[in-house]
């Protein structure tokens, strides 16, 4: 009995003998991610550089989990280390410091709480490549936009045309091309703008002309208008990773056709064809001459229908009947 107590434990003994390093090694594994960090520490200055989650500390090293990156010196600044914080609090986005070459004291990695910190030259840290896009435009323009458009105008409509014999009723559909009008609409739009550097110096802001084709209401529209841009990071830095930006834009015209005879300016505003709008978009760097861009928007409209065949009292400037609509836009398409 008492040979076979021993024999058991001998065999357990075994076991774990064998099983403890697989378990340090899985352990150790599992929790790199939170042992391995990197500090750089920070030499002192009459500029200190402060906690940007507490304003009131003076900071003498940063600690992160990430490897620091290096920003190449430009003709403005000189060369910084970039490094990601700890985040204040948890969910939070991790704050971002870039310390000047000249007040790095040292960069150290620490891959083993046991082993002493390894430290790591400034020249060995990854270069941020940086943003190439260089928004200057097309051409003699300042920006040039290409854009495809879907629209959407709410419930189906219609419209009565008086004649002879009675009145006659053509009734919208989703999404169709005769004068009963439609739910959705589709066309292509193109504008090319200039600076406005007496008011904005840095090009932000932009002003130009628009013009396209939308085949809605029986008529081939032809936009033709002012168009208006605020561009948010129209000028990214050389060695910035925020290469995209957000954008405002606005339009207002005619739009021109040459089916309805319509008089291009009416007597009254509901015989007056018109459009305007406003929306908000965002551009994405596909390389250094253009963006891939897509927006949302709003767009009032009043858009001439074919002019009625009787009615002989009815004056000329009045034989149009008009449709008055508000559609929400999502364009697609290029920004040179």
């Amino acid at each position: 009995m008492l040979s076979m107590i021993w024999n058991n434990f001998r065999r357990i003994g075994r076991i774990m003998i064998l099983t403890i390093p697989i378990v340090v090694f899985i352990i150790s594994c599992g929790t790199s991610k939170d042992v391995v960090t990197w500090n750089v520490e920070i030499k002192d200055s009459e500029i200190p550089i402060t906690d940007k989650c507490d304003p009131k500390v003076k900071l003498q090293s940063i600690k992160t989990a990430e490897k620091p990156k290096l920003l190449p010196a430009t003709e403005l600044r000189e060369a910084r280390v970039k490094v990601i914080g700890i985040p204040c609090e948890d969910g939070e986005k991790s704050p971002e410091y870039e310390i000047p070459i000249d007040r790095v004291r040292r960069i150290t990695y620490v891959a083993d709480p046991l082993q002493p910190p390894v430290q790591a030259a400034v020249n060995d840290l990854p270069v941020i490549e940086g943003c190439c896009r260089i928004r200057d435009g097309w051409w003699f323009f300042d920006k040039v936009e290409l854009r495809g458009l879907v629209g959407y105008r709410g419930s189906e409509d219609r419209v009565v045309y008086p004649s002879p014999t009675g009145d006659i009723v053509y009734e919208s559909s989703f999404f169709g091309f005769d004068r009963g009008g439609s739910s959705l609409f589709t066309g292509f739009e193109a504008a090319g703008l200039w600076n406005l550097k007496f008011l904005d110096p840095t090009g932000a802001f932009q002003l130009g002309l628009m013009s396209g084709v939308m085949p809605v209401d029986e008529s081939m529209f032809i936009p033709l208008g002012l168009y208006g841009r605020y561009t948010f990071n129209q000028n990214p830095s050389k060695y910035s990773e925020a290469c995209n930006t957000w954008y405002l834009y606005g339009t207002l015209g005619l739009p021109l056709d040459f089916n309805s005879e319509a008089p291009l300016i009416g007597n009254e505003m509901e015989f007056q064809r018109y459009f305007y709008g406003f929306g908000i978009g965002y551009d994405w760097a596909i390389n250094c001459d253009f963006d891939l861009s897509f927006d949302l928007g709003i767009r009032k409209m009043n858009l001439p229908l074919p002019r009625y065949t009787c009615c002989v009292n009815t004056p000329d400037e009045n034989r149009n009947p008009f449709r008055n609509s508000t559609a929400i836009l999502f364009r697609f398409g290029l920004t040179f």
